[in-house]
């Protein structure tokens, strides 16, 4: 996927007749000093992310959207909030609109950190709950959507080193995180206790007031569909450089 980033194979610097204080990503000669590189990283991640949700037949990739994460169950028991629930088919909407706004490399450290901002994200999917929030017993299963706005994400890329068959290493992405600051939020559950509907309007009404203090329950979800988005795309990307010509 990440062809249609960066490069589409690495363009080394002795390949390209560019010298090697330079790479060619896709089009972007890019210097290979650590400030300047995250710079052009920056700039060409930013010209080709639009074109994801749609995807780039030419190039083989299929669209990105909506993202879809198969299942999550989480248990939160933290202060005020107790809460078991699960999650499936969830689909999510939106990171293809996301705008990088810094990439800093790191090489001594073979890491990559990228900041970014998405306007929102939209999910859907199935929800089965139960337990407490702020003294509330809350319990329901059923479909839920919620939306995420102005979010400043920070993604961390932990690098490696792949062997090839030609005796050159390949970059690889051995780890990847994502943590994220919500600007607002808001959500939607049906069925809430057993599909009352008086109680269930109070209490996703309660939800919405208090998105602050409860979001968290969404918020790791959002982190892993973010993940699951971001992954594949380093994979592929970073098996198509060398890396020599990123790690110190």
């Amino acid at each position: 996927m990440w062809k249609l980033f960066l490069v589409l194979g690495s363009v080394s610097a002795a390949h390209a007749g560019l010298g090697k204080s330079f790479i060619n990503f896709g089009g972007f000669i890019c210097p290979r000093e650590d400030r300047a590189l995250g710079r052009c990283l920056r700039d060409a991640l930013n010209t080709y992310i639009p074109k994801l949700a749609t995807g780039l037949p030419e190039y083989g990739i299929p669209p990105s959207e909506p993202l879809v994460v198969p299942s999550l169950s989480i248990q939160q028991s933290t202060g005020p909030i107790t809460v078991w629930s699960s999650y499936t088919d969830v689909t999510v909407r939106g990171p293809s609109t996301m705008k990088i706004k810094d990439v800093k490399v790191h090489s001594d450290e073979h890491k990559v950190v990228a900041k970014i901002y998405i306007p929102e994200l939209r999910m859907k999917g199935n929800y089965d709950l139960s337990g407490n929030l702020m003294m509330l017993p809350i319990k329901g299963d059923g479909k839920f959507s919620a939306k995420y706005g102005d979010i400043d994400a920070v993604v961390t890329i932990n690098l490696g080193r792949t062997p090839r068959h030609n005796g050159v290493d390949a970059l690889s992405c051995e780890d990847l995180h994502v943590k994220f600051h919500l600007g607002y939020a808001s959500m939607q559950l049906q069925n809430l206790f057993g599909g009352d509907d008086e109680l269930g309007n109070t209490m996703n009404a309660f939800l919405n007031e208090n998105w602050q203090k409860l979001a968290e329950e969404l918020k790791t979800p959002m982190e892993e569909a973010l993940r699951d988005f971001f992954k594949p795309l380093a994979d592929h990307a970073f098996a198509t450089l060398n890396a020599d010509d990123i790690l110190a």
